[in-house]
């Protein structure tokens, strides 16, 4: 795996992203030094499982980068509905970052290649690009693992989530997402860019294990509370 430093420096100069002063050469790409202090970071361990019992068998290890908060929430509206692809240069640095700190008590559990959560045909019309799949395939990157693009479909479109509760969630994303090949024995890695109800993913893993996987893990930017309202 490559240590943080080396896809750190990698990064090169600009504005933070938050309050819009000048960065200097040795602070984060994104971020100035007292934004990046204030944004609520998560500790590297696994987050606590949140869906239904009967569920839990999908994915082994859930890591988040960050917790929602008003500066995670404003960094993933800017990328997901206000036409911000290039923050995936912002947005992954910190998602790396933070799967190499999970993985450095585990180094044999990394999983073999990485993949995105879809979206269906409608909403990518609507916002020209999936943002988790610019995610995945830049995390890729720099943790130097394969991404395996395609993979994952969407079979329809459940609607807006945000709007649904999470049983809702649950049943709308019931065998909604198909694994177009066989990935037999493999571990995969799921990335997505906020982990609410985990129906979504569960769904994804669910599709994955049907095609072989031998493991499933879940990576995604941020993550929310069960109480907290107003997620995305």
């Amino acid at each position: 795996m490559v240590p943080l430093q080396s896809f750190l420096a990698k990064l090169g100069g600009g504005c933070c992203w938050l309050c819009l002063l000048p960065l200097t050469s040795t602070e984060q790409q994104g971020f100035c030094r007292a934004c990046y202090a204030d944004l609520p970071r998560l500790p590297p361990t696994s987050l606590r499982w949140r869906g239904p019992a009967q569920a839990g068998s999908y994915g082994r290890n859930w890591f988040a980068a960050l917790a929602w908060g008003a500066e995670s929430r404003q960094l993933v509206k800017r990328f997901k509905f206000q036409r911000c692809p290039e923050l995936t240069k912002v947005l992954a640095p910190l998602l790396a970052a933070q799967v190499c700190a999970c993985y450095r008590s585990q180094p044999q559990a990394w999983p073999d290649l990485i993949v995105a959560m879809p979206m269906s045909r409608k909403r990518w019309r609507q916002r020209g690009y999936n943002q988790a799949a610019l995610l995945a395939r830049e995390v890729a990157g720099l943790v130097q693992l394969p991404f395996a693009a395609g993979l994952l479909r969407r079979l329809h479109d459940e609607g807006k989530q945000h709007q649904l509760s999470r049983q809702q969630r649950w049943q709308a994303m019931s065998r909604a997402v198909h694994c177009t090949r066989s990935v037999q024995g493999l571990t995969v890695a799921i990335v997505d860019d906020v982990l609410t109800t985990g129906a979504s993913v569960t769904a994804a893993a669910a599709a994955l294990q049907r095609r072989g996987a031998k493991a499933v893990d879940v990576w995604t930017l941020c993550y929310t509370e069960p109480h907290r309202a107003g997620v995305l």
